[in-house]
C-alpha cells in the first residue's frame, strides 16, 4: 500500500528526512510520532505527492511516485484523504460545499453527490449543519468538517497531520473514533501526532521519527 525505500528529503539544505524505509499494508492504522520538526509532515507530504524525495523510492498503491507524470498526480490524490491540523476550510463556502468539493472534481452526478455528502456529514455528527459557515463552528466541529471532506470519497488512504492538536481530550477521542471507523471500513490510516496519551489509549503500530530518521517502528496492539 505505502512503501518507502531509503527516502531522504531536504529543504534549503536542512535534512527533513534521512534514509527512511518502511512498509504499511492495506488496512493498517499507524501512528506517526515524534517531536515538532522530526519530519512527520514531510513524510505525509511525500505520500500525498505534495513534494518529491531527493533520494530513494516511494510506492503508493504499487505505483512508483517518481515515475508519476504531473498529469497523473490529481488521480493519485483522489485515492487519498488528508486531514489538516489547521482545517484549511474555505471560509466563504458552507459546510456542505466544503465537503462536496472533494466529489465535484470526480464528476459525480449532482443527485448522488448530495446524498453522499449528507450521509458523510451525518456520520461525523454534523448532519444538522450543512448550511453553516466554517467560522461559526467550534474547533471540534471544524475538524469534523475537515474529516468529512477527507473521507467523503471513500479514499484508500487517510493521512492526518496532528488532527487533534487544537482539541481537548474528549474531542480528540471523538475524532479518533471516527478515524477508527474509517479504518474498520478498509481505509489505511496514517495519523501524525505527538500526543503520547493517544498512543496509550489507542494501541496501534507506532512509527517514531527523530531528527528525520526512523528511530522506532513497533506494534502496540494488544
Amino acid at each position: 500500500m505505502i512503501e518507502f525505500y531509503h527516502v531522504s528529503k531536504a529543504y534549503n539544505g536542512w535534512p527533513a528526512l534521512h534514509d527512511v524505509s518502511f512498509k504499511i499494508d492495506k488496512g493498517e492504522f499507524v501512528f506517526l510520532t515524534g517531536h515538532s520538526g522530526a519530519g512527520k509532515t514531510t513524510l505525509l507530504r511525500l505520500i500525498f505527492r505534495a513534494d518529491a524525495p531527493d533520494e530513494g523510492q516511494i510506492l503508493v498503491n504499487n505505483r512508483n511516485l517518481l515515475h508519476l507524470r504531473e498529469s497523473e498526480v490529481p488521480y493519485l490524490r483522489r485515492t487519498i484523504g488528508f486531514v489538516f491540523q489547521d482545517f484549511r476550510l474555505l471560509p466563504k463556502k458552507t459546510v456542505f460545499e466544503n465537503v462536496a468539493l472533494a466529489l465535484k472534481v470526480t464528476g459525480m452526478p449532482e443527485g448522488v453527490l448530495r446524498v453522499k455528502v449528507a450521509e458523510t456529514l451525518s456520520a461525523v455528527g454534523l448532519g444538522h449543519k450543512p448550511d453553516a459557515m466554517p467560522l461559526t463552528l467550534s474547533a471540534g466541529e471544524q475538524q469534523r468538517v475537515c474529516l468529512a471532506r477527507a473521507i467523503v470519497s471513500d479514499p484508500q488512504i487517510l493521512l492526518a497531520d496532528e488532527p487533534t492538536g487544537n482539541l481537548d481530550a474528549d474531542l480528540s477521542g471523538e475524532i479518533l473514533e471516527l478515524m477508527k471507523s474509517a479504518n474498520a471500513r478498509g481505509t489505511t490510516v496514517v495519523l501524525a501526532t505527538h500526543n503520547r496519551e493517544l498512543l496509550k489509549r489507542w494501541r496501534r503500530r507506532v512509527m517514531r521519527l527523530e531528527q528525520g530518521r526512523m528511530a522506532e517502528d513497533r506494534s502496540l496492539e494488544a
